[in-house]
């Protein structure tokens, strides 16, 4: 940083005002300094009355268990294969702590902050503060520098915290506007697509010639949601679905703004939405069936985007997400990174599959330096480079369509290289994956050149556009068709499965084409991963059809006798309120498994999340007063160890799986089950449900519903 008052100097000031001040012993909190500080030009202090939003990062607890947890549930042979935790779980075993939240807010509003975000998995807590207050609060200056021609504000020195809060911030994000997200989407040189013969460009439909996507999986009853900034416009997506020949965007789908209303991140931009506009017109386009979600950060900066991707962690609104923005890691706060990590680790936990376009920089993703692209670069990512792909035929004005696959070869733009910030995760080793212990990117790869460059309808008009943003949303329609395929429960991190199928058909391995430092190569590399998708193999690969159907929990299979209905737990010909009762009253201890009325118990699990529940009952009861269709498709489901169904936390009391019970049955006509189920339920849920969190009881693991 040029000019000003040198950091070492600020950093006396700041040292000697502590101790003539008599504050208690502070404690430095590293890694929220902007590394391009170096590059701003240092004009003075900020206006005292400023305002900025600041968000702090509280760390995980259990971190280690969380990890060991994470390899667990995506190991096929382990009894907790894909059994996922709900939220609720989540808080309980790995967030921080209510104490160590509340002690975070009441510091802040004693500094003179206004809090204006709390989350329920207590990993964020946003504040905002005059400039006197943020220095008040971290003991740094708030300096205006400018940078690249633009004014900016930014702290010039870490910072500091009383000794029992520092150790359980991970780090606080806004101190400076230095920097922000950016959309990976290319757009062509030519600024209106001639759509009049088709030729010669790559719509949704030459997508899925091209990589054999037809083998009907449409990602029915699978939501994606696209984490990003920007509204599409419903006129753009209904176009362009007719144009192609696709459905229209199911019933459910919509637009969330995370911010305030009115925000300018949650507006329609002729100018920005054209990446909104791509996301959710070829994650459409490779899973017709599945609900597309646009969550909208209130602005592209760093505090508005790390919220809304916590928004959609703890809303769960969907089992696969993409996200088309980033922000090289070499440019970035060390802390920003790992609270976004610690996030992402949350997702994955409950289920989710995140996918992260890795680039378009190629292997300078800064430019001069040789770096990664954030967030693509976390272990709790899916990062998706790009390639120049060729048709086997057609692409000629006399035959416009794509024929097929021709060939593919790494593309320059694709972001790909070695993490400096995190660690390589179990499931990226063998086939042909270098030495070393650190994260590699990208996992794999999908078309994204701009030439041949893909069609997108924003504002009415047509744009031709490629790059890593336009790979993401698709592979994202990829894991939405595997959801439909296996139940829709969840898949969580994709790592595990992709590597796992390294060399195999499910993939085309790409061993040409270079991003400036790495050269594609046979098996994995660091231009393409592991390579591109062949959609039809991959499909069949990772979940193949069979007549029986798998208890997520075993190694075996057993199959659902043909004669007894899916839900029709008590054998009488139909599903009804009555079976939502059975299993209701077994999730509360208060029928024993397979003892009349409950004599079909292989048919309870209607959610397919290998338990018999509260969430079975419900669906149900729903079907039953027609919410919903009455043909389920279960899995097996087999008696427990007496009280085993039961627990959540295990001492000498249980909170049973039925801890939404009050509001989700209001949901209904509350007269189907007021005369049936115990008034105590509530009362009893809460009072454990606190001791669960305040220590007494230790919760353990359950499926995800």
């Amino acid at each position: 940083m040029r000019g000003g008052l040198p950091l070492a100097l600020a950093s006396l000031w700041l040292s000697t005002g502590v101790t003539a001040r008599a504050q208690p012993p502070l404690v430095v909190k590293p890694g929220s300094l902007s590394p391009l500080l170096a590059e701003a030009t240092d004009v003075g202090r900020a206006p005292a009355t400023e305002q900025h939003k600041v968000v702090i990062g509280l760390g995980l607890r259990n971190r280690q268990d969380l990890e060991a947890f994470l390899i667990d549930v995506q190991d096929p042979s382990s009894p907790n294969y894909r059994r996922f935790l709900s939220q609720e779980a989540f808080n309980a075993l790995y967030s921080p702590t209510v104490a160590d939240e509340e002690a975070l807010i009441s510091y802040l509003l004693a500094k003179g902050f206004r809090i204006v975000e709390r989350y329920p998995n207590r990993l964020l807590v946003g504040g905002v503060g005059t400039v006197a207050a943020i220095e008040r609060a971290f003991s740094v200056e708030i300096h205006t520098v400018m940078r690249a021609g633009q004014r900016h504000y930014a702290a010039v020195n870490e910072p500091s915290l009383p000794g029992e809060l520092a150790p359980v911030v991970v780090g606080a994000i806004g101190l400076d506007d230095l920097n922000e997200m950016h959309p990976h989407v290319q757009v062509s040189g030519e600024p209106h697509a001639a759509l009049g013969s088709n030729c010669c460009h790559l719509s949704p439909n030459d997508v899925a010639a091209f990589y054999d996507n037809t083998a009907g999986d449409d990602g029915t009853g699978q939501t994606i949601v696209i984490a990003g900034a920007f509204a599409w416009r419903d006129s753009d997506n209904a176009s362009f679905s007719s144009q192609w020949g696709l459905p229209p965007l199911p019933a459910g789908s919509g637009q969330i703004c995370t911010g305030s209303v009115g925000a300018s991140g949650c507006q329609f931009s002729t100018a920005d939405s054209i990446e909104a506009a791509l996301d959710a017109e070829y994650a459409h386009g490779t899973a017709p069936g599945a609900r597309i979600l646009n969550y909208m950060a209130a602005s592209s900066s760093f505090s508005d985007f790390t919220p809304m991707y916590n928004r959609i962690v703890t809303d769960d609104p969907g089992n696969v997400v993409t996200t088309s923005w980033g922000a090289c890691e070499a440019g970035l706060p060390l802390s920003l990174q790992q609270i976004d990590d610690d996030i992402f680790a949350n997702g994955n936990a409950v289920g989710q599959s995140w996918f992260a376009a890795s680039g378009d920089s190629g292997s300078r993703d800064c430019k001069r330096i040789l770096t990664v692209d954030h967030p693509s670069n976390s272990p709790h990512v899916t990062g998706v480079g790009g390639t120049t792909p060729t048709c086997s035929g057609g692409m000629t004005p006399s035959s416009p369509g794509c024929a097929g696959y021709g060939s593919e070869s790494g593309w320059s733009g694709s972001g790909g290289g070695i993490s400096q910030v995190f660690a390589r995760p179990a499931f990226q080793t063998g086939c042909g994956v270098p030495p070393g212990s650190q994260r590699l990117v990208p996992d794999v790869a999908l078309e994204a050149n701009p030439s041949p460059g893909n069609y997108v309808l924003e504002g009415g008009v047509w744009y031709l556009v490629g790059g890593t943003s336009d790979a993401a949303p698709q592979w994202a329609g990829f894991f939405a068709d595997l959801g439909h395929r296996v139940g829709g429960t969840g898949l969580g991190n994709p790592g595990a499965v992709l590597y796992g199928l390294c060399g195999t058909a499910a993939f085309h391995d790409i061993t040409s084409g270079s991003n400036g430092a790495y050269s594609a190569g046979p098996g994995y590399d660091l231009v393409t991963g592991l390579g591109t998708i062949e959609a039809k193999n991959f499909l069949a690969l990772t979940a193949p059809s069979t007549t029986t159907t798998t208890r997520p929990v075993t190694t075996t299979t057993s199959t659902v006798p043909s004669l007894v209905r899916c839900g029709d737990v008590d054998g009488d010909g139909s599903v009804n309120v009555g079976d939502a009762l059975i299993v209701a009253q077994f999730d509360l201890g208060l029928r024993q498994c397979g003892q009349i009325p409950f004599t079909h118990p292989q048919v309870c699990d209607v959610n397919r999340d290998g338990a018999c529940n509260i969430g079975d009952a419900l669906r149900i009861a729903q079907c039953d007063v027609g919410l919903i269709s009455c043909t389920f498709n279960c899995n097996p489901f087999m008696c427990p160890c007496p009280n085993r169904h039961r627990s959540f936390c295990t001492k000498d009391t249980f909170v049973t799986t039925s801890r939404r019970v009050e509001v989700k049955f209001e949901a209904l006509d509350p007269s189907l089950f007021s005369s049936r189920l115990p008034t105590s339920v509530a009362t009893r849920e809460t009072t454990e449900r606190k001791k669960c969190e305040e220590g007494d009881l230790n919760p353990t693991r359950r499926p995800k519903r």
